[in-house]
């Protein structure tokens, strides 16, 4: 279990910014449960989720990038969310998984070439004798602005992202896993990331992630 209580280079527990995030959370006289809740609810919203900008340079990952960030997606969100854990004693962990997104923007999915999300990814964090899964890419803004269903934690159950949205029409189904880490598989991105849309080095790829297209429909 020590190693999901570890610090590393992107989980970095003792960078300013994941401290005074912690401070300013004031998380005194709270058992792990609603200590993980008000964290997973900060990361949550207060950091917009955005695909503009997605790439595999190793400093979009460190929690303290993303704690300075107005924007950012799901694996720096994820990531985020497992280092303040930990910042207080609570176990955590990396999931990554693949999903097919049935709310992308024609626009987005003739651009990628798929409406597959790859290596999405969601925290794990390890509450009253077992794993939760939560995923706090899709703040509540975002969420209402589409009518996606809100991913809601109460450090008991699992929190991911909604099968269909608040209109009952189809929107996430999971379709590949590719298991839990305790760091950042930055060899493990790159090649999912591959695998689905092409050599990350290639000017179409950077393209296709800096688009200033709408993603969600």
């Amino acid at each position: 279990m020590l190693e999901y209580l570890a610090e590393t280079e992107f989980l970095d527990i003792s960078s300013s910014e994941v401290q005074s995030t912690i401070q300013q959370l004031n998380l005194r006289g709270m058992n792990n449960r609603e200590k993980a809740v008000r964290i997973f609810e900060y990361v949550r919203d207060s950091t917009k989720y955005s695909i503009k900008g997605v790439g595999v340079s190793p400093d979009l990952f460190k929690a303290s990038t993303t704690l300075r960030r107005d924007n950012s997606f799901c694996i720096p969100k994820a990531v985020t969310l497992c280092t303040l854990a930990r910042a207080v004693g609570i176990p955590s962990r990396l999931h990554f998984v693949d999903f097919i997104n049935h709310r992308l923007t024609p626009e987005l999915v003739e651009l990628w070439g798929t409406n597959v999300m790859a290596s999405h990814c969601y925290s794990e964090l390890y509450i009253d004798g077992k794993w939760v899964k939560a995923t706090p890419a899709l703040d509540r803004k975002t969420c209402d602005a589409h009518r996606f269903i809100t991913p809601e934690f109460d450090g008991e159950n699992d929190a991911l992202l909604s099968p269909v949205d608040k209109d009952g029409n189809p929107h996430v189904e999971y379709i590949k896993d590719h298991g839990t880490y305790a760091d950042v598989p930055l060899d493990v991105i790159v090649r999912i990331f591959e695998e689905n849309y092409g050599d990350i080095s290639s000017e179409f790829v950077k393209k296709i992630f800096s688009e200033n297209v709408d993603t969600f429909t």
